[in-house]
């Protein structure tokens, strides 16, 4: 493995000191909002940033310009970068480890630092906090008896800025809004409500969440919003904006439009720094310019009720808010080349599927009859195979042969749903698979997965999945990249190789829904496409409540700007078979 891989959390916080250094020694405005942009885009990221260096795409990372991408190939290759060392030099190590608690910025954790000669980054957490409960940093300049006490509350119950929180779900943010917008449609001014940023993007994983509102009484929504039942602790009361912390530390910044402007302000904070920084441009070409109240031509500001107003106006067609996210779509949008997303609806069936056989909680029974009342054509059960090493290739062989039996007694019984009989087989660290070719001709179709070895080095990992794919009664290659959100980094192929082989061998790349895996990435999906790669979406449901899932796979699937022509679930019955290679026994 790489000595100098390093994770996107490393990164981002690696780019964070460098830019409080670059703070405190007053560095210029335009490179420090550089580096602040550059920040705000890796931090968003879902898939690795070491891996998209390392297959020669961190070029095509929306704002990363060339003295940044300068940096990161010398942090990949060296392990360290000379000029950050240079930038931080002289500053004191301690001030590094404050940052982050809140009310601390780069200024005042350097003053702290320096004060109280704070130079290592062990223990200054705990010095900041005697310091604070002697009553010692009221007495240093730009503080006071209520920064000490805010600093003394931040240390003791360790609240940090909503910048250094670790993301949450897509999934788990999504609960929250779901509660907000139940509580915020109590309010009789509010007309529209909607969680914007990177929520509405359907990132992977959400930081807080930016909420606008149309009202036609900004003073009584606030107020409103701030008796919300969940709300741990108020950081902002305005008259057009308030902040709040949540129970589940979520932190929700509310922001309020009259009714007929509402459109600027949910385009504004809907889409990515980057996007809104191309759109900007954009705008100024044809002597315009943007705001969150409208957009101003001349001595005119046009405000606008909705998005697709708004686009229009500036001569564009409406772009999805899961492509802003600053790449090629304002180009796209110019040239009329936005793709036409798939939606849920076009899903016809699925075949990455758990029952109680391994490790699902609902029976095959069960999992068909829930398949059945979502309208799908067919439902491919694919539990974890059995192992011919620990069981024996007859009991392998009698396994099958019953579940055949049953689901071939479900095919009979009724004309709804056709169900296919598949394994999730596991790719093992040697690149051999973990069933024999012998028991994979007896089943209809076959999902190949990694998941072990995870540490393996690139040609490792790429042999694996070029393995599995070569195999002729493999169909499907199942989360891909292995990655689990907030656990465990995606694995690192050449990925040019596995699409390669993907496409030539005619086989399928999934899109696993399950919100904490979301994989294919987007970034790959959109690499997939233009490898003219087929695709599948699949639930990897383990119980009937699980189908819903798929909705996940289909925001990621629309980030990385997928077709219902890209994506073979969307497929009837008998086209479906015949694409996906399913060989019906």
């Amino acid at each position: 493995m790489n000595s100098n891989r390093i994770s996107n959390k490393e990164v981002v916080s690696i780019l964070k000191e460098v830019l409080a250094a670059m703070d405190v020694k007053n560095f210029n405005v335009f490179r420090v909002r550089a580096y602040q942009n550059a920040i705000a885009i890796l931090d968003n990221l879902t898939v690795s940033i070491y891996d998209l260096w390392e297959n020669g795409r961190l070029k095509e990372i929306p704002g990363v310009g060339a003295s940044i991408y300068a940096h990161l190939n010398e942090l990949f290759s060296e392990g360290k970068v000379k000029e950050f060392d240079a930038i931080k030099k002289d500053l004191p190590e301690g001030m590094f480890a404050l940052i982050g608690i809140r009310g601390i910025g780069a200024r005042k954790a350097f003053k702290l630092a320096n004060a109280f000669k704070i130079k290592t980054r062990e223990g200054a957490v705990e010095k900041i906090k005697e310091h604070a409960e002697k009553g010692e940093i009221r007495e240093l300049e730009g503080f006071g008896e209520k920064s000490e006490k805010d600093i003394l509350e931040a240390v003791g119950q360790f609240k940090m800025t909503k910048n250094e929180k670790e993301r949450v779900l897509y999934s788990k943010a999504e609960e929250t809004v779901e509660r907000i917008y139940d509580y915020m449609k109590e309010a009789d001014a509010l007309s529209h409500i909607e969680a914007a940023g990177s929520f509405r993007r359907k990132n992977a994983t959400i930081g807080d969440l930016d909420i606008p509102v149309a009202t036609t009484d900004p003073d009584k929504t606030i107020k409103h919003f701030l008796k919300f039942p969940e709300i741990a602790e108020i950081l902002v009361k305005g008259d057009k904006k308030c902040s709040a912390v949540l129970k589940n530390d979520l932190q929700v910044d509310l922001r309020v439009s009259t009714p007929e402007a509402y459109g600027a302000m949910l385009q504004y904070f809907t889409g990515s720094k980057q996007h809104n920084i191309l759109l900007r441009n954009f705008a100024l070409s044809k002597n315009m310019s943007l705001s969150e109240y409208g957009i101003k031509k001349g001595s005119d500001i046009y405000e606008f009720a909705d998005e697709p107003s708004f686009y229009k106006f500036l001569g564009l067609p409406y772009i999805e808010p899961e492509l802003r996210n600053g790449s090629n779509e304002i180009e796209a949008a110019i040239e009329n080349k936005l793709p036409d997303l798939i939606e849920l609806k076009d899903i016809k069936g699925e075949v990455h599927t758990h029952t109680t056989d391994s490790d699902g909680i609902s029976t095959l029974e069960e999992m068909v009859e829930a398949a059945i009342a979502l309208g799908y054509e067919y439902l491919g059960i694919s539990d974890h195979a059995p192992s011919v090493t620990s069981r024996g290739y007859r009991e392998v062989s009698d396994i099958i042969k019953k579940k055949r039996a049953v689901i071939n007694k479900i095919n009979e019984k009724q004309n709804f749903i056709k169900v296919f009989f598949g394994y999730e087989v596991n790719i093992l660290a040697d690149a051999t698979l973990g069933l024999p070719d012998e028991v994979l001709s007896e089943l209809d179709y076959v999902v190949a997965s990694i998941h072990t070895s995870f540490n393996q080095d690139r040609e490792q990992i790429t042999d694996r999945l070029l393995a599995a794919i070569e195999n002729p009664y493999v169909n499907i290659i199942g989360h891909p990249s292995g990655r689990l959100l907030n656990q465990r980094d995606p694995v690192d192929p050449a990925w040019d190789k596995v699409f390669l082989a993907a496409r030539d061998n005619n086989k399928i790349l999934e899109i696993n829904s399950q919100p904490d895996r979301l994989d294919l990435t987007d970034d790959l999906v959109k690499e997939a496409i233009s490898w003219k790669v087929k695709m599948v979406i699949s639930s990897d449901a383990h119980a009937t409540d699980q189908f819903s899932h798929m909705k996940y796979g289909i925001y990621n699937a629309r980030r990385g700007w997928a077709e219902k022509k890209n994506i073979i679930n969307t497929l009837g019955f008998s086209d479906f078979v015949k694409e996906a290679g399913i060989r019906l026994k």
